[in-house]
């Protein structure tokens, strides 16, 4: 990453804080003592080799990281695991929900979720949202079940300037239903 100096002989020069790529920058905000590069998770990837983690005598499979997997995937591999325990809804080689969540094309009155890393088991996904913090039932923003080989939704119909969650629910043959992580968006003000 390279900092733009200005002219300046500080390592920081002017506090810059333009993004010099999409996914990496120097933040200089802090002062020049202080210069970091920061790279966004959606933008790093795993480079070592690629490891499985199983549970020996029971066969399945607790974690597999693949090189050139997002560092973003992996940590919602962990935090389900965190949530839910070892085993399933959270093992590789067993019913999960899909890993890699992530919302884009928010607008103030829609939103596009994307994900990957969808179990081989799963037979349908549902999605669901609500206003953070709300007490009413979460809503269901598909009316049919979602098929395992899309990819992306849109949740249309939302308020400008509020606060949502949403996860996907993962259901496999025998109507076992596994969440992913709880994603937390905000729509912009019209």
């Amino acid at each position: 990453m390279s900092c733009n100096n200005c002219g300046s002989t500080s390592p920081c020069g002017c506090k810059d804080h333009a993004l010099t790529t999409p996914c990496g920058y120097t933040d200089c905000t802090v002062g020049h003592e202080r210069c970091d590069d920061i790279q966004c998770a959606e933008c790093v990837s795993y480079c070592g080799t690629s490891f499985q983690v199983k549970i020996l005598g029971e066969g399945y499979l607790i974690l597999k990281v693949e090189q050139g997997e997002r560092l973003d995937s992996i940590i919602q591999k962990f935090a389900l695991m965190i949530a839910n325990g070892l085993g399933v809804c959270t093992a590789d080689n067993l019913h999960h929900a899909p890993y890699n969540l992530y919302m884009a094309n928010i607008t103030a009155t829609s939103a596009d979720v994307v994900w990957t890393g969808v179990s081989s088991l799963t037979v349908g996904l549902n999605i669901f949202y609500n206003i953070e913090g709300s007490v009413n039932p979460d809503i269901q923003a598909n009316a049919l079940t979602i098929s395992p080989s899309v990819d992306t939704y849109s949740i249309l119909n939302l308020t400008p300037a509020t606060d949502y969650i949403l996860y996907i629910e993962s259901v496999n043959a025998f109507s076992n239903e596994c969440n992913s992580v709880t994603l937390l968006f905000s729509t912009p003000a019209t």
